[in-house]
Formats: structure tokens, sequence, C-alpha cells
């Protein structure tokens, strides 16, 4: 019952135009693969965008987290972010309001989420939870927001700090029960409540334990997600001993591999974009430092011309040719079975 009232939020955001949009898109990535030439019609239906890099954790293989991320830190501002969507929201189904960093340590992302829910838009947010006041949850639900993502990655403290560096777990359980409690008391369907819990080899062993905590603190899912490696080629203490929970597989010499895919053929370029927090569109969420930024919005340049630009039909037409040649494809969680 709960993922219908869900498919049915989604349904009211959806308009013909919308429809439109990712019909030529799906038809021209159909096309191009069929035909073995480029073509590309439409204009991006999903959009990610980062309200910060900054984050409160040091988890060990996030790029924010263990100070990998070679970009500069900061906060994406409130005039950015409404030209972003004002260029965008009559053609966007899916809007992520997260990158790197923890968004809700951005003092507008309140305002960017009733701006676009205000402008009909789909709109999702990940979050380490540790900001779930009862002042902040009543801000949530009245915004609007559609989805919620929230990580949970143990069920006990010591697990949950083998990765969520710096967390603490009853904040984050606390949250979640504060923000279901005042979404039934305003009587909001929304928003959607995850609760995900990447699996590593530390908190494995705890799956069906955090199956029985979602169930008895009634979220409305939860999502198992498999964990990205950095560093695989050799092991990594983090790799789940569970072939389903794990996107490596280990070869006869003893190396890891990403366990892939036959025949695949990224979409996620054709579809969608991220945009940082300094405003650079990338071809996708793996591209962490804006490797291959198609450039940058300001007055003169919006997000639709951009993503129609050289360096983006350069980047998927080589994505298309060459076999996922990019070293930000290497490690892709798409191309996994």
């Amino acid at each position: 019952m709960k993922n219908l009232i869900d498919a049915y939020i989604f349904l009211r955001t959806v308009t013909i135009h919308k429809v439109l949009n990712g019909f030529l898109l799906r038809l021209s990535f159909l096309l191009s693969i069929v035909f073995k030439t480029y073509i590309h019609w439409g204009k991006p239906e999903s959009i990610s965008i980062e309200p910060t890099n900054i984050c409160n954790l040091s988890c060990p293989e996030c790029a924010s987290g263990n100070n990998s991320l070679t970009r500069k830190r900061t906060f994406l501002k409130t005039a950015g972010f409404y030209k972003i969507i004002d260029s965008t929201y009559t053609h966007l189904s899916y809007l992520q309001l997260f990158f790197q960093g923890e968004p809700f340590l951005n003092p507008d992302i309140y305002n960017f989420i009733k701006y676009t829910t205000d402008k009909n838009i789909y709109t999702a947010i990940s979050t380490n939870g540790h900001f779930f006041t009862p002042d902040n949850c009543k801000k949530i639900v009245e915004s609007n927001l559609q989805r919620i993502i929230i990580s949970v990655d143990g069920t006990t403290p010591d697990i949950y700090e083998k990765y969520r560096v710096g967390g603490n777990l009853q904040i984050v359980l606390n949250g979640i029960k504060e923000l279901i409690k005042t979404k039934l008391s305003l009587k909001s369907k929304t928003p959607y409540i995850i609760i995900q819990f990447v699996v590593f080899a530390t908190n494995e062993h705890q799956i069906p334990e955090i199956k029985r905590l979602a169930k008895q603190m009634n979220v409305d899912k939860l999502e198992l997600k498999t964990a990205q490696i950095e560093n695989f080629i050799n092991g990594n203490h983090l790799i789940p001993k569970n072939k389903k929970y794990s996107r490596y597989i280990k070869t006869e010499s003893g190396k890891y591999i990403l366990n892939e895919k036959k025949n695949f053929v990224c979409k996620r370029i054709w579809n969608s974009t991220v945009i940082t927090a300094d405003k650079n569109v990338l071809p996708c969420c793996y591209d962490k430092n804006a490797e291959y930024t198609y450039g940058t919005t300001d007055s003169q340049n919006t997000v639709n011309k951009i993503w129609k630009n050289n360096k983006a039909v350069k980047f998927r037409k080589t994505v298309i040719q060459n076999n996922h040649p990019f070293n930000i494809c290497k490690n892709c969680g798409d191309r996994v079975k």
C-alpha cells in the first residue's frame, strides 16, 4: 500500500511534456544502439544537485568523508539553485538533492525543497540522519518533500560506527522516530521514508536485524544497497562475504573484479546529469572530483545548453563507441549484475 501511495504521488507530478521528453530520450538511445551511431534527443529528465560537499561524518569510502575530494568545499547558493530549477523544471521528472556531502548542512535546504516541490518536481534527498530535530522534521514535512533516504548502516553503535565514523546511531534512530511522528501528526502522506543499509563485511551479519528494526519502526521501505569500494582489486576488508551483496568477485588469480553485466551500455549519461555545489555540470555521480565537467552554469549557460554542448556530446560518443573507457566508468554500480 505504501508503495502504491508513493507511485500515486509521483504520477501526480507527471505532465505530457515530461512523458514526451522521456520518450525522446529512450527512443534516441535505442536508435543509437541499433544503428551504432549517435542520436540524442530530449533534455535531462533526472538531475542530482549537490547542496554542499561538506559532511559532518568521516566515512572511509566517501570522498567527502575521507578527504579525497579535491574540489573546493562550498555551499550551493540559493540564487544559483533557483536558476538551475527555473531552466529545467518543465521537463524534470525526478530531482535528487544530494551528491557528495550532507545536504542538511546547507541552511537553505528547506527553501530548496519547497521551491522544487512547488514546481511539481518529484524530489528526493539522502541524509545521514543527524539533523532531525522536532523543528527540522516539521520543516521537512511542510516542504512536501516526496522521498527521504536515511543511512542506517548498523543496528548497534559499535557496528554502525565502523563505517559511519563520527556518527551516533541513537541520534539517527530517535530522529527517524521524530520524523515519522511529525508526518503522522500533520496527517501527511510524504515524505516516503526509506532506511538505507549499505552492506559491508562489517555489518552483513546484521541484515536480519535491520529488517526487524525497519518493520518495528514502521518506515515505508528498507533498501539493502551494495557498497562501492574504491580500492578493490587486491581485496578490501569492507567487501562482503555474501556475493549477493557484493559488487566484486574474486578471480582465480586472487584479484577482485567488478561483477559486470554483459554488453552493458550506459543510459545514465543519456537521461540525467549531476550538478555540483559550485555549479559544474557532470556526466554522472561517479565523477566525484568533476574531472569530466561539461561546463559551469551561469547567466549565459543553462543546464540544457551545457548538456548538449561539444564536451557532453564527445563524452557520450566516447562511452558508447569505446566501451566505457573513462576511469569513472571502471567502478560503476550500474554495470554490476
